[in-house]
């Protein structure tokens, strides 16, 4: 009796862990875009993070001088997410390629934020939540998306903005 009950409970146990994620075909996909501000004359830059966009050197400077930059986590959902979904963005410069040999600078974790998905979501394929990271433009930050959803597991994406400011 023992043994029944015992795989009864493991069998109960390996449904309940099984159904916990997003179904493999139905897992929400995240997609981040950044915007540079545009100090001179409040536009946004086109998607720096793009395989056809310039390189980030020197942005704090120029015509188009930046030292803010907009984050953009779109989220693509089918099907749409549910009410308790949250997205986190995690933002922290990293060291520089070109920093051997040279004093460690003090490296600054710039955001964690944690918001809750916009109820629109519900009725939506596809939602954009927005962050904002001020003082940005010579030390690279790498950036990363979390979405969970309550037990139903949680999804991420990661990318670098690799500002950088030559001497």
């Amino acid at each position: 009796m023992r043994t029944v009950i015992g795989c009864f409970f493991a069998f109960i146990i390996f449904v309940v862990t099984a159904q916990s994620g997003f179904a493999q075909d139905a897992k929400p996909v995240l997609k981040i875009e950044a915007r540079l501000f545009e100090s001179l004359t409040g536009k946004f830059s086109e998607d720096v993070l793009a395989p056809d966009a310039a390189g980030l050197g020197n942005v704090i400077i120029g015509e188009n001088a930046s030292s803010s930059t907009m984050v953009i986590v779109r989220i693509d959902a089918t099907p749409p997410l549910p009410a308790n979904a949250k997205l986190r963005l995690v933002a922290k410069e990293t060291p520089t390629r070109n920093a051997i040999g040279k004093a460690r600078a003090r490296l600054r974790q710039l955001l964690d934020s944690t918001v809750t998905v916009p109820s629109t979501a519900a009725g939506n394929r596809t939602t954009y939540v927005g962050f904002w990271l001020p003082q940005t433009g010579c030390t690279p930050v790498a950036l990363k998306a979390l979405l969970s959803a309550g037990g139903s597991g949680s999804v991420s994406a990661s990318t670098t903005l690799d500002f950088i400011c030559y001497e």
